[in-house]
Parts: structure tokens; sequence; C-alpha cells
């Protein structure tokens, strides 16, 4: 158990799963826990597969690392870049809201403005990254199995806060990765006897457009792709909405698996969610990662069921 639980989990991580009394009491649970991933350095999860990435770009004796995000993946490779003294290059869609940019350019990161959506912004980094001789941090890249390893973590951090498998896990979803990897960890544990059964995965997105969650309401087994012109691309849901993603299969099946669902919330009530969390537990969540909140009042959950909730933090 020790070694299982251990093993991968180094800084960046160990963050607090925290009993949310106040506003469980709002929601009428009674063991309702965040996992507050914005105790990492950048505010995010994304520290968790950053590091790793950087390691590997140093190893595999690239010219530099560069990935396309919408901003907080970029802060975050940008952030760990820097203190291992990795050149970085950020494609950021011209588009979006760029709130993290000057905190990548203090960390010395080359940015790259590219006239697309975010899906167009990852392929344009892939081909610029071989061009260039560049390791490719970005979703869905030849270097993403790590990802799956890092974010496992979480789940062996949960387990060994709780002593307990929660009823629901429940992860905002855009590229699907996190909720992935943490269901990977909670598999791993259950092959490898630690524990009985699994919790059910929920993920939550932009009502803006997510492939995973509509191919969910669909009832398909595989994900669709959604027409990119029936997006809905705001400041609020930038780090959630998609027409393409890209471990939306891996997601999908985790949610199908543990019999968990999926579904979307408003921008209204992610920023609603974000508050109540900042003025009754005195966390302050980014938006989009209140999702997570947000969805348990679309779920039929009894008061005594256990729920934990991935948030992130505001930028830094």
């Amino acid at each position: 158990m020790e070694e299982l639980l251990n093993v991968e989990a180094k800084p960046p991580g160990r963050t607090p799963t925290i009993k949310a009394y106040a506003l469980g009491n709002e929601l009428h649970l009674n063991n309702l826990f965040l996992k507050f991933e914005g105790a990492n350095a950048t505010g995010t999860q994304k520290d968790r597969i950053s590091e790793a990435h950087v390691i590997n770009a140093m190893r595999g004796g690239y010219n530099g690392i560069a990935v396309g995000t919408c901003g907080n993946y970029g802060a975050s490779i940008a952030y760990f870049a820097h203190r291992y003294g990795v050149k970085s290059y950020i494609g950021i869609p011209k588009s979006y809201s760029h709130d993290r940019t000057d905190f990548m350019e203090a960390e010395h990161a080359e940015i790259i403005y590219y006239d697309g959506k975010y899906e167009e912004t990852v392929d344009y980094v892939r081909d610029f990254s071989r061009d260039n001789g560049l390791y490719d941090a970005s979703p869905g890249s030849v270097n993403s199995a790590i990802d799956k390893m890092m974010y496992a973590t979480i789940a062996f951090e949960i387990y060994e806060a709780l002593l307990r498998v929660p009823s629901y896990v429940i992860v905002p979803v855009g590229n699907g990765t996190t909720l992935a990897g943490i269901y990977h960890g909670f598999r791993r544990m259950y092959e490898e006897g630690v524990i009985d059964h699994l919790p059910r995965m929920v993920g939550v997105s932009t009502s803006g457009g997510n492939p995973i969650v509509d191919s969910w309401r669909r009832g398909y087994s595989r994900v669709i792709d959604l027409n990119p012109d029936e997006i809905k691309e705001t400041a609020v849901n930038e780090p959630l909405v998609s027409y393409r993603s890209f471990d939306g299969q891996d997601a999908l099946k985790a949610i199908r698996e543990t019999h968990g669902r999926a579904m979307y919330v408003s921008d209204e009530e992610m920023i609603y969610y974000s508050n109540l969390i900042y003025r009754v537990e005195g966390l302050n969540p980014l938006p989009a990662s209140a999702s997570a909140v947000a969805a348990i009042n679309h779920i039929r959950i009894k008061s005594d069921e256990t729920v934990v909730s991935v948030i992130t933090g505001r930028q830094i």
C-alpha cells in the first residue's frame, strides 16, 4: 500500500483534500471534499505533468519545449522550463483572453499567437515542434502518455486522505486528460487489490460545447467531434470549450465503465459556485474549475455519499 501510494506522488502534487463543511451544508451533503489543485505552484493540476515533460525534454536533448494551450498549461510549462533552464514556446489562440501571458513572459517564454481555434493551435504547435527540434508537450502528442501516469497521483492522494473510495469523483473536462488520469489511478489501485471498487467518474464541461459530454449524452460509445462553428467560446469557458477532445475517448470510457455521468453547466453557474466556494470555504477557484461543484446540483446524490470535486485556483 505505502509503495503504491507514494511511488509517483512527488512534488508537484501533494495538494490538500479538504472537507468542505460549509459548502456541504449549502449543497446538503455531509461528505463533500475539495481536491484543491490550486495549491500547486501555478495554481492548477497542470504542474503535475509540466515538470515531467520539461525533464523529458532535457533528457531527450531537445532545443526547447513547446505546447498549445488556452493559458494555464502554457503558464505551467513556462514556469518549470524557466527553472530547469529550458527554452519554452507557448502557442495560444489569438482570440483568447491571454490572462496569463504576462506570467509566461516573466518566465522567459516565447509566445506564439495563432490565428485559429485552440485545436488548430495545438496542431500548429505540433508541426512547429517537429520543424524546430522541440519537445511537444501538447495534448495528444507523441509524449502525452506521461499525462495519464502523472494525473493518476491525484487518485492516490484522494484515497490516502480519505482511506475509502469516494462515491463520486467530479472533474472538469476539456480534453478529458485529467479525468482519464484520475480514473487510471483508481483502476491501478483496484487491479493491485488496494481498493475493491471504483468511484463513479463524473465529467463536467461548458454548455458552450464539449465532445465528451455531447457524446455521453447521445449514448455514443466513441467520442464524436463537434462542429467547430457551433461551439461558443467565452472568457469563462476557455479552459473547457472544445470541438475536439484530445483524450476524450479515454475520458468517455472511464465515465461509462464506472457508471458515471457527463453534463454541461453554464458560465453563470461556474461564476456563482466559484464565488460561493470563496465565500464559504476561503478558496478562490478558477470559475471553469468550479464546474466540478456546480455539477452536484445536476446529480441525485444521497446526503451521506462521499463526493470529491477537483478544483484549481485562480491565476497567480
